[in-house]
């Protein structure tokens, strides 16, 4: 049950990173359910990238790394690393939620689901 949804939660977090990326790689504006400008105002802001690189782009490489790590090469060393990634993406993701409510008074709900997916996964995983 618990390998299940380690599995639903990343892709769907896969699902909604790749939205993202697709749609800045085609210079598209990001359609959320609630509020598309202030999720674009977040999308487009200075906190979107870390060491350069999109945060979306780091997403996509940490759901599929999860998918592996669990489901494809699962050993007790891959099994830590997946439980120190999802560690720091789960503190990540609140500290970025904490940018989006305290420095750009702006929600983006797809970061926001994300946020909770990986919360949710950092729970899961340091359980296994």
């Amino acid at each position: 049950m618990q390998n299940s949804l380690i599995i639903i939660l990343s892709i769907l977090g896969l699902v909604i990173t790749s939205y993202i990326s697709i749609a800045h790689i085609i210079k598209k504006k990001v359609i959320c359910p609630i509020n598309s400008k202030s999720c674009n105002i977040v999308l487009d802001s200075k906190y979107s990238k870390t060491l350069g690189i999109k945060n979306e782009i780091i997403g996509l490489f940490y759901y599929v790394a999860i998918i592996i790590a669990i489901f494809i090469i699962p050993s007790a060393g891959i099994i830590l690393s997946a439980k120190i990634a999802s560690t720091i993406g789960g503190l990540y993701s609140i500290i970025l939620f904490g940018i989006q409510t305290k420095v750009l008074k702006n929600y983006c709900s797809w970061c926001i689901t994300t946020t909770i997916i990986n919360i949710l996964l950092f729970v899961l995983i340091v359980r296994l």
